[in-house]
């Protein structure tokens, strides 16, 4: 066993900190709450995404994407409590990707009205537009679907967001997943695994975010069953698995951003973690996967 990483203790604290965070704004059953939660983590990695593209001396229009994702994340918080635009495809709903859409394409026809006032248009041209946009789709609109999964199912008099439960195991099992494979592959890591992306990751750590995701989704639906309805445990024990796979995807994903402009942490805002987009980098990509389960297991219920 290799000795124990020095991030470790901070990281820990950061992760109790966070933690809780979202436990008492399930507590305080607020929507305000969740709401200023998933703008902060998104904003704030949106702000660490184009500085690391400043740090990579790669166009941007900065302005143009922190406005664009402002305006999609205000308004998916005021339009997804309305059933016709949050809800169930099954009743009705999803109409809020039309509000998404209308927000990319608006965004994307300013970022060439930018260029178009340009004396001589080059190649940055084309890297500020797709850079740009990609910051907006990548953070922002992937991580507005822990919203849409909030507010996906209807009110209930028990509950003013029945998917908080499902928004819950969702962190945990991509979270722990995170856990798994840090405290894994720190300690036992030998064998190397996609060495060319990151050279820390292991297959050690990789079994070891899979076990990790699989024991705490478990925990988390044995005491949470009657809130979770669409979920069996056969399912459960699938969903974690493919879960935290997909969370590893989605931590690669961002370490070939980091790697590619020659970064290791988009920030030093968290101890032990690096910056939000470190942090929420396997949920951008866990999010709309099980955003489209769920509202496949609301078809067939």
């Amino acid at each position: 066993m290799k000795p124990i990483p020095t991030s470790l203790l901070p990281r820990l604290l950061s992760t109790i900190v966070l933690w809780g965070v979202i436990i008492g704004s399930v507590i305080a059953q607020s929507q305000h709450g969740f709401c200023l939660l998933i703008a902060a983590a998104a904003l704030g990695s949106l702000w660490e995404y184009f500085w690391l593209l400043k740090v990579g001396n790669i166009p941007r229009h900065w302005h143009v994407g922190y406005t664009a994702g402002i305006i999609l994340l205000l308004g998916n918080f005021y339009l997804l409590p309305l059933p016709r635009l949050g809800g169930a495809f099954t009743a009705g709903g999803g109409l809020i990707f039309a509000f998404d859409a209308i927000v990319l394409v608006v965004t994307l026809i300013a970022l060439f009205l930018r260029e178009f006032v340009k004396p001589s248009p080059n190649r940055s041209s084309a890297e500020g537009i797709a850079f740009t946009l990609l910051g907006i789709i990548y953070i922002p609109w992937l991580f507005s679907f822990i919203a849409k999964i909030l507010f996906l199912l209807p009110s209930s008099s028990s509950s003013l967001l029945p998917g908080q439960y499902y928004a819950l195991f969702l962190i945990i099992a991509t979270k722990f997943s995170d856990v798994g494979a840090f405290v894994f592959g720190s300690l036992f890591g030998k064998h190397l695994f996609c060495a060319n992306i990151s050279p820390k990751k292991t297959w050690e750590g990789f079994f070891g975010a899979l076990g990790m995701s699989l024991m705490s989704s478990l925990i988390f639906y044995s005491l949470f069953r009657e809130q979770l309805p669409l979920l069996s445990l056969n399912l459960v024990l699938l969903l974690s698995l493919t879960l935290s796979v997909v969370a590893i995807a989605g931590d690669l994903a961002e370490s070939l951003l980091k790697r590619s402009l020659h970064t290791k942490d988009s920030s030093d805002t968290l101890p032990g973690i690096g910056g939000g987009l470190d942090l929420i980098d396997s949920i951008l990509f866990t999010a709309p996967l099980f955003y489209f389960v769920l509202q496949w297991l609301l078809y067939l219920s």
